[in-house]
């Protein structure tokens, strides 16, 4: 048994022997100290007894990684819940998202995949994968739900997994991704709007070292081929869904999707990105662009570290995290926690959950003269 004062007296301390299934009151009460006086939850302890259960045989920094992801997902900000605009009845039949019958109005395909989304297929599957195959997953994610929140969550994946540089422009200081995110967006969102749903198939959104694939159930509609569609030219499948999407502006004027991407890649140097039709399907990928020799020897030197993180059971996706810092730094720059939060544009407890990983790993060493929370990564 333990007290809650031995986590500090007068604090807010909540014991939670595990995360309930239905983890709503869970997220609630995290949210509640977060937006209050702050607070601890200490999960492995029961609240009533004070027994000390621990977490079992649970990988702690993939738990915690789940519970950073729970809590993110959970934390919509509510203008964009409210992002779309109040539609009449009359708009909805027009656009096709409701068919009247006689005077009754019934909701069509596209009215139900725009809302409350059962259709088990019609979701969209994210990997990161390591290398250039598909051989190894280091992270996946399967969206559902409203077809349009699936293209936010399924972008913001994507996101996670890009580099983020900085570039410096005069006095000015401007963050820019490797690839052009503008042009990710658009490869899921037209993948989203013009996919089969006949198809009992799912998008997906493959990251590799080297490119990032888009894909979709459906071949090209209509007769339509490569060229005339990479030249602005479109039919479209799911024209209900183009017009809310148009509406909402996830989407622009019909056609314009995949000159959009062309150019956008163009715009960063990289290679025309492709499109192809595969089998009943449709891929486009865009190409990541090859390290230089810098680069590859900032990979070599984080190799030495991976023996030491997988020994003490780092997750994959955790490993790619402090890849993501190494990259940053290298064994030179010291860093701290707000460092990490910046470089992987992450929340603080992910952050301190990563630099613990690292201490724990014993991959980092203490910086004196610097400040509290200064550390750099040890020379191998």
């Amino acid at each position: 048994m333990i007290s809650k004062d031995y986590f500090g007296e007068g604090k807010n301390i909540e014991f939670k022997r595990e995360i309930p299934k239905r983890h709503e009151k869970f997220l609630k009460d995290i949210i509640a100290f977060s937006n209050c006086t702050g607070g601890k939850i200490i999960l492995g302890i029961e609240d009533n007894t004070n027994i000390v259960y621990g977490i079992g045989d649970r990988n702690p920094f993939k738990l915690s990684d789940d519970i950073s992801n729970m809590v993110s997902d959970a934390c919509k900000n509510e203008e964009e819940k409210n992002e779309i605009r109040d539609v009449t009845i009359e708009k909805l039949e027009d656009w096709g998202l409701l068919c009247k019958v006689g005077k009754d109005l019934y909701p069509t395909h596209a009215f139900m995949l725009m809302t409350d989304n059962r259709v088990r297929y019609a979701k969209i599957q994210c990997a990161l994968f390591k290398g250039r195959t598909r051989d190894i997953f280091i992270d996946r994610k399967e969206y559902t739900g409203p077809i349009y929140s699936q293209i936010d969550d399924a972008y913001r994946f994507v996101l996670n997994y890009i580099k983020l540089g900085v570039e410096i422009d005069g006095v000015f200081r401007n963050d820019r991704y490797e690839l052009p995110i503008d042009a990710i967006r658009e490869m899921i969102a037209n993948a989203v709007v013009h996919r089969s749903y006949l198809d009992d198939s799912t998008i997906q959104v493959s990251i590799y070292d080297n490119r990032i694939e888009v894909m979709s159930p459906g071949m090209l509609y209509g007769g339509m081929d490569l060229e005339t569609a990479k030249h602005g030219k479109s039919r479209c499948r799911n024209a209900a869904i183009a017009e809310a999407f148009y509406y909402m502006h996830i989407i622009e004027a019909w056609g314009t999707g995949l000159p959009r991407i062309i150019n956008q890649c163009k715009k960063y140097g990289l290679p025309e990105p492709e499109f192809e039709e595969l089998g009943d399907g449709f891929k486009v990928t865009i190409f990541r662009k090859v390290s230089n020799a810098s680069e590859k020897e900032v990979n070599i030197m984080f190799d030495q570290y991976i023996p030491l993180l997988e020994k003490e059971n780092v997750t994959e996706t955790f490993i790619f995290n402090i890849h993501q810092v190494f990259e940053q730094c290298g064994v030179d720059m010291p860093f701290g926690q707000k460092k990490v939060m910046q470089w992987l544009d992450c929340s603080k407890s992910k952050a301190t959950n990563i630099m613990n990983a690292m201490k724990t790993a014993k991959i980092i060493e203490k910086v004196n003269g610097l400040g509290a929370g200064r550390y750099k990564f040890i020379e191998l």
